[in-house]
């Protein structure tokens, strides 16, 4: 397993559309997953390897008051919250982005570091995303 992250094919398509169409076709990101898979994230993936119950779904709202712009540096931030109750006894390794569209699209995928979730541990999820010059 290789950990980073990526903006994947759907997510790409995702950003052009909003950015460029009047009327968007795509929703933006407001969610995120939590996973157990451990395969290299790759930007034709449409889903994550092994999604887990958040809290009675697959996935969650992220932190009220994000995502944030800071347009001086060309970067977004996402804060995405699972609670000491949520995804208890399982081993997450992966974490995604998605929107809220009928048919939910995966903006970006990352693969981490085990972490054994239990009822101790509340985890924080933070992706910021960039545009670079070079």
């Amino acid at each position: 397993m290789a950990t980073g992250n990526v903006i994947v094919d759907n997510g790409r398509k995702t950003i052009l559309n909003r950015a460029f169409k009047g009327t968007p076709d795509y929703l933006a990101p407001t969610q995120f997953k939590i996973g157990t898979g451990t395969t290299t994230p790759s930007t034709a993936d449409t889903d994550m390897e092994t999604p887990v119950n958040i809290n009675g779904t697959e996935f969650k709202n992220f932190v009220s008051g994000y995502p944030i712009l800071d347009e001086t540096n060309m970067e977004v931030t996402f804060r995405c919250l699972v609670t000491t109750t949520e995804g208890n006894s399982n081993t997450l390794t992966e974490f995604g982005m998605i929107n809220e569209d009928s048919s939910r699209l995966l903006l970006s995928h990352a693969v981490h570091t085990a972490i054994a979730k239990d009822n101790t541990y509340q985890i924080v999820y933070i992706e910021k995303d960039s545009i670079s010059t070079s």
